[in-house]
């Protein structure tokens, strides 16, 4: 049976997410008997970097919790890390040549994605201007209304509008066409990073390099053993770059399938997304940004297709601004978007009917403390407790 997948936002203590959750930890219905019996544990925290191995407080709460280390030749088998950050740095130790060409490549990146952020921030003010200059005509009209109003079913009666619905009509139009544009820079600087990620490993010939095979192998054997895989926070850049480098999009895919459970926070919860969505207030030289402003970042590893998640929703959010609801969920999401708090925690599970056999995809809200923010392209915001079910249509 395919594994669930439970997402916090940003809790405050990551022991106090195991201790928590320790009986749904213990459960296990991994298609492997060796999995279900060791209960093993697969740390991921890449994102904190050089601090990647700092996880003895949490390998002692697995252990309070009951799932034991094991030890072999030296090196705990049973509570693991990934050790993706290392692995890496080892690799471009190895490999000086084809770390070059990355490095490069990584530059290209970053440059590609400051061109697009520059002319998107440009289409988003002229956006804002745009509501504003409607609401001086249209007292009380929302963002959402201006970007749901049906262009083309109106065109064809244009003759009987009133100048003043014509107005409206044109000032829909070219709102809508705006953010149309903001949309298709967000796939086009995606499209084009991906064109040069597949050049890059192209001209390195990375994929075949036998070191390269190697770490793979074992990445992808620590992933395809362990019932649990935690994603913790950090640097979601540095997180998702040293997944994407080791191409194991696919292998947690399996994973899931093979009955692995996921848990997360934060970074590791934006990183599971089908799409990376991030809170950039810093310039590349570490000084704030005159605005801050969600950006589409990079595809994520896709378990988690059908929400668009929003980590440190409180801290980042405006919540009670509709317009700001409705901008967010009509650039980034087709369906429902979900805000996650620090006590805030999201189920992702597979479900079966059992009188009809059918087998369907569930999002329940599991959180005690607090609940999830659920909100759309109408701007409309609804928190959901424990236990409701979060409706993606």
């Amino acid at each position: 049976m395919k594994g669930w997948i439970l997402l916090n936002g940003n809790i405050v203590l990551d022991v106090d997410f195991v201790y928590r959750h320790a009986g749904r930890i213990l459960e296990s219905h991994h298609v492997d008997r060796d999995v279900r019996d060791s209960r093993k544990v697969l740390l991921i925290t890449a994102g904190w970097r050089r601090g990647e191995f700092d996880e003895a407080h949490l390998k002692r709460a697995f252990s309070e919790i009951g799932v034991p280390s094991r030890f072999e030749r030296g090196f705990d088998q049973n509570l693991q890390n990934l050790a993706v950050y290392h692995e890496f740095d080892r690799f471009k130790e190895a490999e000086p040549e084809i770390y070059r060409q990355y490095h490069e490549k990584q530059q290209v990146i970053q440059e590609t994605k400051e061109f697009y952020r520059l002319k998107n921030n440009e289409f988003l003010r002229i956006l804002r201007r745009q509501l504003e200059y409607v609401r001086r005509m249209y007292p009380g009209v929302t963002l959402a209304q201006l970007l749901a109003y049906d262009v083309e079913h109106h065109q064809a009666g244009l003759r009987e509008l009133t100048e003043t619905e014509l107005l409206f009509h044109y000032c829909c139009q070219e709102a809508q066409d705006t953010m149309k544009s903001i949309v298709t820079n967000d796939a086009r600087m995606i499209a084009i990073c991906t064109e040069i990620e597949r050049y890059f490993r192209s001209r390195s010939m990375v994929d075949e390099c036998p070191r390269f095979i190697q770490i793979r192998d074992v990445l992808r054997q620590r992933i395809l053993s362990a019932n649990s895989i935690f994603l913790f926070g950090g640097n979601v850049a540095v997180l998702q770059n040293r997944l994407q480098f080791f191409r194991l999009r696919d292998v947690f895919h399996e994973a899931l399938w093979r009955g692995t459970n996921f848990y997360s926070v934060s970074a590791g919860s934006m990183v599971l997304a089908d799409k990376i969505i991030v809170f950039d207030d810093f310039w590349g030289d570490g000084h704030q940004r005159p605005r801050k402003e969600f950006e589409f970042f990079d595809n994520g590893v896709g378990l988690v297709t059908r929400v668009a998640l929003f980590p440190h929703c409180q801290d980042r959010i405006q919540t009670d601004d509709a317009d700001n609801l409705s901008y967010l969920a009509h650039r980034f999401s087709s369906g429902p978007c979900v805000g996650l708090n620090q006590e805030s925690f999201l189920l992702a599970e597979t479900c079966r009917d059992e009188a009809s056999g059918r087998v369907y995809e569930q999002f329940v809200s599991a959180g005690t403390a607090d609940g999830v923010y659920v909100f759309d392209r109408s701007g409309a915001k609804r928190c959901y407790t424990r236990g409701e079910v979060v409706p993606v249509g």
